[in-house]
């Protein structure tokens, strides 16, 4: 009996060895690589663009969080997800505009993510990496994140120094901000190399909703407007490109 235990329990050290050795080799890398244009072009802080509403405006800051990443499978519904899933891009940070995830092998049609932080982490206080309060995006005055924060100066802007500054957030009921983004990509875990993604900030003006600077210059607080503007930079993103060996 006890040399019967004694081979169970070596196959079962066994067996878990090559299951986690499995699990660590079915997982690959795969970049994930922003560009930050605006109107088609890579985004120049020194110059004035124009929206549809024919306003001028030069951008000073802009930043959003990509959270929850994950790739799928539409046709046999299988799905990788990043484990602590939180990258915020910032145009003046160019180190921010790509990062590396890994993903389980396999054949996948979708890119997957969330604009914004879900409200588990909105709720759980100070914390680090991306999400530490440091990098400006958490509200002090009002518990929450900052999901994307847009900024600069516009001729057409009321506000003082003719700023504009909108600051988009909101997770509870009635006012929550997270924008799920789903990108067509035929893509292999294992053997494409990068996905390159544009973002391009002349949607926050043009997209589902227009966007005057001149009769709303700031917007820093979650609500209607709020809500208006994400719908708009959800559409701002497409794949650019899709790099195999």
């Amino acid at each position: 009996m006890k040399k019967i235990l004694i081979v169970f329990a070596a196959l079962f050290t066994l067996f878990s060895c090559n299951k986690e050795s499995s699990s660590e080799t079915d997982l690959a890398p795969l970049k994930i690589s922003f560009q930050l244009e605006a109107f088609g072009a890579p985004i120049d802080t020194t110059a004035f663009y124009t929206n549809n509403s024919g306003e001028k405006f030069k951008i000073t800051a802009f930043k959003f969080y990509v959270s929850l990443i994950e790739a799928a499978n539409s046709s046999t519904n299988s799905r990788s997800a990043e484990n602590e899933s939180y990258h915020l891009v910032d145009l003046a940070d160019p180190a921010t505009h790509q990062f590396t995830v890994s993903l389980k092998n396999g054949i996948y049609d979708q890119l997957n993510f969330i604009i914004g932080v879900d409200s588990v982490r909105n709720v759980s206080g100070a914390q680090t990496g991306a999400l530490d309060p440091a990098k400006g995006m958490f509200w002090t005055w009002n518990t929450g994140y900052i999901f994307a924060k847009l900024e600069g100066k516009s001729p057409s802007s009321t506000a003082p120094f003719q700023m504009f500054t909108y600051h988009i957030g909101g997770f509870k009921t009635g006012e929550n901000a997270i924008r799920n983004i789903s990108l067509p990509a035929q893509f292999q875990i294992g053997k494409t190399n990068e996905l390159v993604i544009n973002a391009d900030v002349q949607r926050w003006f043009d997209g589902v909703n227009t966007l005057s600077i001149a009769s709303k210059a700031t917007i820093m607080s979650p609500g209607g407007m709020a809500l208006q503007i994400a719908d708009n930079y959800a559409t701002m993103f497409s794949v650019n490109k899709i790099v195999n060996p």
